[in-house]
């Protein structure tokens, strides 16, 4: 599968996670609520990894992936902590989806430039209208 076409299937997921977050923040607390995603994801990861076996299933690991991997696990974490938070407290999923979605795309973009990738007028332009746009959604909470 394409990798564009895998980063188009995980914005769905995170389109999902948003709605999901929203309607489970009335209903539990947010401290749970986020040991629970993480739980859920474990689980759901480790059924994927016994079911594809072992040529799928082999563990290449080195120093760096794995602090890479525990930084982005401490992310998710904390995504979906202040996720509950902001929803429990009456965001609108309007307004946060947007907002954590929108303000992610601009991280990650930026992240990427330092990290060397090229940086275009129509990129820079995009990651402007994304955190104006971003910006203008937080006004109307």
């Amino acid at each position: 599968m394409a990798p564009v076409v895998l980063a188009a299937l995980a914005s769905v997921s995170m389109g999902l996670w948003v709605v999901f977050n929203k309607i489970a923040a009335g209903y539990v607390n947010q401290l749970l609520g986020a040991i629970l995603l993480s739980v859920t994801a474990v689980a759901i990861g480790g059924t994927v990894f016994l079911l594809r076996g072992p040529p799928a299933a082999r563990l290449v690991t080195s120093p760096k992936g794995i602090i890479f991997v525990a930084l982005a696990g401490a992310a998710a974490f904390s995504m979906d902590f202040l996720g509950l938070t902001a929803y429990s407290r009456g965001l609108p999923i309007t307004v946060g989806g947007p907002v954590i979605i929108g303000g992610s795309i601009a991280v990650a973009t930026l992240l990427g430039f330092s990290l060397g990738e090229p940086a275009t007028i129509t990129k820079v332009i995009a990651i402007v209208l994304i955190v104006v746009g971003a910006a203008l959604l937080a006004r109307v909470a």
